[in-house]
């Protein structure tokens, strides 16, 4: 059974219903979610109903004028056959209309799955169909020569829209050249039909070249299927015997049916296969918040976004929270998908040069850091703000192998010349400034307090 962890809201006449009708309603409701009906079929038909939906754990309250509810529903495997597209039809499910507004007089409002507990077998399947040609994170840091210590860093090209084949050519060899591993383009980019698919060929072969580090550039190809599985192939056969073959795959409506088919059509080398979870969060109320990245996780993403990166104050998009709490919860977060080896999570979103050696602190090397910002909005160039997050990160590594050698709670901070740069760095709209590793880690009275990650990995 897939089981979906269900709170909801229920109203009877503006009154909080009474316990049979509460009972009766979700009961149906359940019921209609593998049955498709609202009342029993008649007997004759009964015993086709071969499959049904299961309800366990639930139980209610009164809170003022409705009833707040919560249930777990089990819904039979079976219905979602992994590779006829199980997983996409089970989302359909949910996020379509399998809860009612009204049913037997009660009201349905607020509606909410926290999570959803996929069975080991159906994981399984998923994980042999389409994760087999996939990369885990050991197998990327190998794909690019990576250095103990030394994270994969990657550029989502901005501006997302607007840049003519040739600037784009421009800023990614600039960018590689720094340091940078990858120059993509970014989530919603479609600048792939700027120029004709053999000049961004040409572009990979020569992004693979700017060495002596292995470099790679990635197109977006968030397009549909049929024509997806071609470029895919073209791309790889053509940049595999420069580097590693890497490309997006946007995770929006087609987004588990792309990288699916990417993975079922794949012979011989794989692509790497960066993704980004756009519909996670408009999603979450119907799968959970964590659901979404784990399908694309299970339909083959090799390097996806995980929602709830570390925050500092005064960020213009905050999301967890800048505090102690907060920054724990991160990194669990990320500790979990790096305990598992798969997929590569990765820190996007805001960040800016002065919090790189913060986040290295708390989450690693293990972690892909795609920024944006951090390296278009630098007020001189884009290449120089791609060598100050590169100059950043550097120190960020010699100075946590420091701190584990000595047994400190957490590093020092930056060297004075860097510090100043970073500092004397304004961004146009943002604040950017230094933020310590201090300001994290082992402070007093605080008990959320986190560890470095080489505290809770040594």
């Amino acid at each position: 059974m897939i089981v979906v962890h269900v709170s909801a809201r229920l109203s009877q006449g503006g009154k909080v219903p009474s316990g049979n009708a509460i009972e009766a309603s979700i009961k149906q409701c359940v019921a209609n979610a593998v049955e498709g009906s609202f009342d029993e079929y008649p007997r004759h038909l009964r015993p086709m109903e071969r499959l049904r939906a299961r309800l366990s754990n639930d139980k209610w309250e009164p809170s003022g004028s409705y009833a707040k509810v919560d249930f777990d529903l089990g819904l039979p495997a079976e219905l979602f056959p992994v590779g006829n597209g199980g997983l996409q039809h089970l989302v359909n499910l949910l996020s379509g209309d399998i809860f009612p507004t009204e049913v037997s007089g009660c009201q349905w409002l607020n509606v909410n799955v926290s999570s959803i507990d996929l069975p080991d077998g159906l994981r399984a399947t998923a994980i042999n169909q389409f994760r087999g040609s996939a990369h885990d994170i050991r197998s990327i840091r190998a794909a690019f020569r990576l250095p103990t210590g030394k994270p994969l860093l990657a550029f989502s090209l901005k501006p997302r829209v607007g840049p003519t084949f040739a600037e784009i050519r421009q800023l990614t060899l600039d960018v590689l050249g720094t340091g940078f591993n990858i120059v993509e383009l970014d989530t919603r980019s479609l600048a792939l039909s700027a120029a004709p698919i053999e000049k961004w060929l040409e572009l990979g072969v020569e992004a693979a070249l700017v060495g002596p580090h292995r470099t790679a550039f990635s197109p977006n190809l968030s397009t549909p299927t049929p024509k997806l599985v071609g470029m895919a192939s073209a791309w790889v056969s053509t940049l595999s015997p420069y580097g590693p073959p890497v490309l997006k795959v946007d995770g929006g409506l087609d987004g588990l049916t792309s990288l699916q088919s990417i993975r079922s059509a794949a012979r011989g080398r794989s692509p790497i296969v960066t993704s980004y979870p756009l519909l996670r969060s408009q999603l979450s109320s119907a799968i959970g918040p964590r659901t979404w990245t784990d399908l694309l996780a299970l339909s083959g993403a090799d390097i996806v976004y995980p929602g709830g990166r570390p925050t500092f104050p005064n960020e213009r998009r905050p999301i967890w929270g800048a505090h102690s709490e907060g920054w724990s919860r991160a990194a669990r977060r990320y500790d979990e998908m790096i305990t598992r080896g798969w997929p590569m999570p990765t820190i996007a979103g805001g960040v800016h040069p002065g919090h790189l050696h913060a986040l290295y602190e708390l989450v690693g090397p293990n972690v892909a850091y795609f920024l944006g910002g951090a390296v278009a909005l630098h007020p001189r160039s884009v290449r120089d703000g791609a060598k100050l997050c590169v100059a950043v990160l550097d120190a960020a590594v010699e100075l946590a192998a420091e701190a584990a050698r000595a047994g400190n709670d957490h590093a020092r901070d930056l060297p004075a010349r860097l510090l100043g740069r970073v500092e004397r760095c304004r961004y146009p709209t943002a604040t950017p400034n230094y933020f310590s590793p201090s300001n994290i880690f082992g402070r007093p009275g605080e008990d959320h307090s986190p560890l470095t990650f080489y505290l809770r990995t040594g």
